[in-house]
């Protein structure tokens, strides 16, 4: 059997578009009145610097909001972050797939990434209170997406947020 199965794809020469910050915890706020799309979850995504104006993004179950808008192409480095110490998040994005840069502790010391995440992932796990940053390149598919919480209990409790790779590369208020 060969050391490396499938090489990971080589990224480096591609400009980093854009840098965004997404913080998984239990502190959620809504971004919608709707009744329907809207309640009050239990659990809650923000992305405190994926919006034009910095604004923190609340629980994503409202119809309204788009948290990351990268453009077809283009790839943007992203982290993970779990804003408690008690839980473990295997965040799963949907439909792109990404290479692991670094990882950190829950008091941000750095924490070496072990052989079974150095190749290509849709899952991350976040230890309590760590990080993982992560690079992606929006290769294969436009359109809308999403990214969440795999623990039941959180997605069921809207542990998410929409993404959506469009031409603007703006998140949609």
């Amino acid at each position: 059997m060969p050391a490396t199965l499938i090489p990971n794809p080589e990224l480096s020469s591609i400009p980093v578009a854009r840098t965004r910050t997404f913080v998984f915890d239990d502190r959620p706020s809504t971004t919608t009145n709707d009744p329907v799309t809207t309640s009050s979850p239990a659990r809650a995504a923000r992305a405190p610097n994926g919006h034009r104006d910095g604004q923190r993004a609340g629980a994503q179950c409202g119809f309204g909001r788009v948290s990351a808008a990268p453009r077809f192409g283009t790839r943007e480095t992203w982290t993970l972050k779990n804003g408690r110490d008690n839980w473990d998040h295997p965040i799963h994005i949907h439909f792109e797939e990404g290479q692991i840069l670094a990882r950190t502790d829950n008091r941000g010391n750095p924490v070496p990434i072990s052989p079974a995440e150095q190749g290509r992932k849709d899952v991350y796990r976040l230890h309590p209170g760590g990080s993982v940053t992560i690079t992606m390149q929006f290769r294969d598919w436009g359109g809308m997406f999403m990214e969440h919480c795999h623990n039941t209990m959180h997605e069921d409790n809207a542990m998410l947020l929409r993404w959506e790779i469009d031409d603007s590369g703006d998140p949609v208020p």
